[in-house]
């Protein structure tokens, strides 16, 4: 008799289950998940939303029981599956985000210069030597990580437009942040699923969980994650790490973790993968007292949340307002950045491009917003262009 460890994850109130000894929980017992404990799942977002003090870990265990789920329903309508060709995906799902830096987004490619996809295909090298799990699982593994199989199904749902990790992170980030939309009918969508020549389709069956979905995805888009306090807070981190950087390869000392400072002075992978949110506030805190200025000013701003202002402005105006920071005193390198939509790593639906949400109607398969009896999904999916530049307040007053 199989048995099973029961993990109680309250979005979806239900016990997340893990069989006991096998590969996914080797691999849940391996120090590079276990890391994810203590990085959150919306870096410093928690300035913003207090509640959103959930991390990656908890978001890795739902990805994970998403891709179950959809397994057991994609079993219920028909399909049938071996266990070698499910379980590569459930891995996938469970170690997608193994390469994220210490606060997730705000930090990726700033303490190394990888983005979280490439250094996850380092993690499960780490997870391969600890576990002892089998070569060719966990190289399967990498290559549905890399959209690299010949069944795009397997790798869609982990990966693409509508994906278990979107629809977790969704609905996980409006529960932990408390807002009233994000809370989308993951059990409608997922029973839509199907598998047409080796890619995934929903049902039109499914089609208002589908346009809720797009919907929530773009009002957490503006509303969480393009938060102008959210964003302000990321900029505060990344200018405090790059002043780190800068200050430890012109030979300073700095009272920072040891392991930060190989990362930044050396790009040590090893060392970087024992970095965790709370590693980098101890060495912000520590720098309040440092003698550089402008890194104990950038820390103290962000120990004390006097965070720097996020003001929409027009592209043309953006030079006048890096003169108004110069003329303040403060050095534009890190007193002042422009961001955009288009460069912040999460995003709303788009229907153009070859990862389109595809609606199976009768026999034919069709783009979401083309089934959409009203221009709603077309209109939400619309590029919105705006500019931001991030500035001290005391240039605004």
């Amino acid at each position: 008799m199989k048995k099973y460890k029961l993990l109680m994850d309250p979005v979806y109130e239900e016990f997340i289950l893990v069989e006991r000894r096998a590969p996914v929980d080797k691999v849940l017992r391996s120090s590079p998940l276990q890391r994810l404990r203590y990085i959150r799942q919306l870096g410093p977002c928690y300035l913003v939303y207090p509640g959103a003090e959930h991390t990656r870990f908890q978001h890795s265990l739902g990805v994970y029981w998403l891709v179950e789920k959809a397994f057991n329903y994609l079993k219920l309508n028909g399909y049938t599956f071996t266990d070698d060709e499910t379980l590569p995906v459930k891995l996938a799902a469970l170690t997608h985000d193994l390469g994220h830096s210490p606060f997730s987004h705000a930090l990726e490619g700033y303490i190394l210069p990888f983005n979280h996809e490439e250094l996850t295909q380092k993690a499960l090298d780490i997870v391969e030597a600890e576990t002892g799990i089998d070569r060719e699982l966990i190289s399967e593994t990498k290559k549905i990580l890399r959209k690299e199989t010949e069944q795009p199904f397997k790798y869609q749902l982990v990966s693409s437009q509508l994906d278990c990790d979107r629809l977790d992170y969704l609905k996980r980030d409006a529960f932990y942040t408390g807002v009233s939309f994000g809370r989308i009918d993951t059990n409608r969508i997922l029973i839509s699923a199907q598998v047409e020549s080796g890619e995934l389709v929903w049902s039109s069956k499914g089609f208002n969980a589908l346009e809720s979905y797009v919907m929530s995805r773009y009002q957490m888009y503006w509303t969480v994650y393009f938060h102008k306090v959210n964003l302000s807070a990321q900029v505060l981190l990344q200018k405090i790490v790059k002043r780190m950087r800068e200050l430890l390869l012109n030979g300073e000392e700095l009272p920072i973790d040891p392991s930060l400072k190989n990362c930044l002075k050396n790009n040590s992978i090893e060392e970087f993968f024992r970095l965790t949110d709370g590693h980098i506030i101890c060495s912000i805190y520590n720098l309040q007292n440092a003698k550089d200025r402008v890194i104990s000013d950038l820390s103290k701003r962000f120990v004390r949340r006097e965070l720097f202002r996020t003001v929409e402005v027009k592209p043309s105006d953006l030079l006048e307002l890096k003169e108004k920071v110069e003329k303040a005193g403060f050095p534009t390198e890190f007193y002042f950045e422009v961001v955009e939509p288009s460069k912040v790593a999460y995003s709303y639906y788009s229907p153009h491009g070859d990862e389109v949400i595809k609606v199976k109607v009768g026999e034919k398969i069709e783009e979401l917003s083309n089934v959409a009896p009203t221009d709603a999904i077309k209109s939400l999916s619309r590029e919105v262009s705006k500019t931001y530049a991030v500035v001290p307040p005391e240039v605004l007053q």
